[in-house]
């Protein structure tokens, strides 16, 4: 039985859906006999997660699972603060013990000129994970294998604000998450 700990910002915090990934995740039949803490918030960004970090120790997870990117978007946050922050995070939770921890991509939106951004950041994100030798949840894989596989379009994964995910979005990202989730787990 693992301790799993998400922090994250708003799209982790289920802002805008009735269901979030983590409601997804807490109700799956081979993760609920495990313990998952979503300490995540509207409207942070990675910069909270590095000033607030002492709430992720206190819970002393098995298992982080990172999730920021939309909301450092639109404060905005350099990518160079982006990755250092990330960074920080990574290191802050092995000096705490915590060994094993996710790093998650972004979702795919329709506007092209955020996309660009979301790109930005989803490489970012992957570069630290590769460097800093953490597990990947490649979201927006799982997005565009979804639109290919039923020829739906992005919009049907999408709120009316685009930087949020619906249910079925969500759905989607806690497959991605899943997906690595179980292959620490064994």
């Amino acid at each position: 039985m693992a301790t799993i700990c998400i922090r994250g910002g708003s799209i982790s915090a289920g802002h805008l859906a009735t269901q979030s990934y983590v409601d997804v995740l807490k109700s799956d039949e081979i993760l609920r006999n495990h313990t998952i803490i979503n300490i995540s918030r509207v409207g942070d960004s990675s910069f909270e997660g590095v000033w607030q970090f002492e709430q992720v120790l206190s819970h002393k997870p098995d298992i982080l699972i990172i999730h920021f990117g939309m909301d450092d978007i639109f404060r905005p946050v350099y990518r160079s603060e982006f990755k250092e922050n990330l960074v920080r995070m990574v290191q802050k939770a092995r000096e705490g013990s915590i060994n094993t921890l996710i790093l998650v991509t972004l979702h795919l939106v329709q506007n092209p000129h955020l996309m660009e951004r979301v790109e930005s950041i989803t490489n970012t994100v992957r570069d630290v994970a590769f460097d800093m030798k953490c597990y990947l949840a490649t979201v927006h894989i799982e997005w565009m294998n979804y639109m290919y596989e039923t020829g739906n379009n992005i919009t049907t994964l999408l709120t009316n604000d685009e930087r949020y995910p619906n249910e079925l979005g969500h759905q989607l990202i806690a497959q991605a998450i899943k997906r690595k989730l179980t292959s620490v787990l064994q």
